[in-house]
């Protein structure tokens, strides 16, 4: 991501009066498969409402995001919660995903087809990769995010293998089209497949 792109996530989150900070509803359907300890990797926190969530299960919390401002709300929404987690702002088109290794990642309305080597790479043996992202059927009643951000149908899955799928949701919800995963590393043997 360009320069540009950081000033408007920045103008974007200091514009919101009020950033909602609750997890999706979904996550109920998982959570009780994710660890209530370790360290996990929030990738694209934004405001933190997913780096708060799994703060408040007990894990050391690392939020990565191109944008100060939303992190500084993650922070200031954990605080408000009693709870505390570290950021990192960071161009990950750019720059490195951070070294882990994790126990937890997650990456939610974020695609970035690159970084799915390494998301596998830096999860520890028996960690989870939890994910959901728009789907190119969006376009069907929505303008964005734009096809260069949508995956296309069973595409999340095949970008998760070797990785076992937990749980795996694909279609219309809330208005929106997308795919939703729980995968998790099972031997620290993986071939990497095409990209």
């Amino acid at each position: 991501m360009a320069e540009s792109d950081r000033i408007k996530w920045d103008q974007r989150f200091a514009r919101s009066n009020e950033i909602d900070i609750a997890p999706p509803n979904w996550l109920k359907e998982v959570e009780a498969s994710l660890p209530q300890q370790g360290y996990a990797l929030d990738i694209a926190a934004g405001a933190g409402r997913l780096a708060i969530w799994l703060a408040s299960r007990g894990l050391d919390v690392l939020a990565v995001d191109i944008s100060r401002t939303g992190l500084e709300l993650a922070r200031q929404g954990a605080a408000a919660k009693g709870l505390q987690i570290e950021t990192l702002a960071e161009d990950l088109e750019a720059e490195p995903l951070p070294e882990g290794p994790f126990d937890v990642i997650t990456c939610f309305n974020y695609r970035q087809r690159g970084l799915f080597p390494l998301i596998r790479e830096r999860l520890k043996v028996g960690g989870f990769f939890l994910s959901e992202v728009a789907t190119v059927s969006n376009l069907e009643r929505h303008a964005h995010p734009s096809l260069k951000y949508l995956a296309e149908q069973g595409e999340l899955r095949q970008d998760c293998a070797p990785l076992e799928i937990v749980y795996y949701r694909e279609g219309w919800s809330d208005d929106r089209a997308s795919a939703r995963v729980l995968a998790r590393k099972i031997s620290c043997h993986i071939s990497e497949a095409p990209i």
